[in-house]
């Protein structure tokens, strides 16, 4: 019986550990992707009509875009919806061409998603060359069933050493 009683216990702990490591071989479920592709591209989509508008002068598109209460950072300050839309429109602005690439969509929570990206622009505003290249983010908010900005800032993009990266 003593006999017995031993190699139950031996069995049930070779039972144990072959159970343990066979845990460890399962495949493990993958991370639950966050976010919606769908609306990820819609936004991408839509912040890249914002850039067309403003090379148009269309600042309708700024007018349906943005919260009434937007932040829009630039290098001559903060501005609200009002100016932004009314800047957008402005013939101050003669933009050649731009492009967006490397964009990043980050979940904030259902209703916000932070839009990250580079954008090379080749611009003059009231006289002045804009920077060639800029790290560029905007926090979109969905409000109702619409997506709308309620925030975007562009820093300008540099080098190892320090300055402005130029486009060649």
């Amino acid at each position: 019986m003593h006999r017995i009683y031993w190699i139950l216990v031996l069995v049930a702990a070779l039972a144990t550990a072959a159970i343990g490591q066979t845990e460890d071989t399962k495949t493990k479920p993958k991370a639950k992707v966050s976010g919606n592709a769908a609306t990820e591209q819609k936004l991408v989509e839509t912040e890249k009509s914002l850039w067309e508008a403003w090379k148009n002068h269309d600042s309708g598109i700024f007018q349906k875009a943005l919260t009434p209460d937007s932040v829009n950072v630039t290098a001559m300050g903060i501005q609200g919806t009002e100016q932004t839309v009314k800047d957008a429109g402005s013939s101050d602005c003669k933009v050649n061409s731009y492009s967006l690439e490397d964009t990043k969509s980050t979940w904030v929570d259902k209703d916000a998603v932070l839009l990250t990206y580079k954008a090379s622009q080749d611009a003059v505003c009231a006289s002045q060359k804009l920077p060639s290249a800029v790290w560029a983010s905007s926090l979109w908010v969905k409000k109702g069933s619409e997506w709308k900005a309620a925030f975007h800032q562009e820093t300008p993009v540099q080098n190892s050493m320090g300055a402005e990266e130029k486009k060649n």
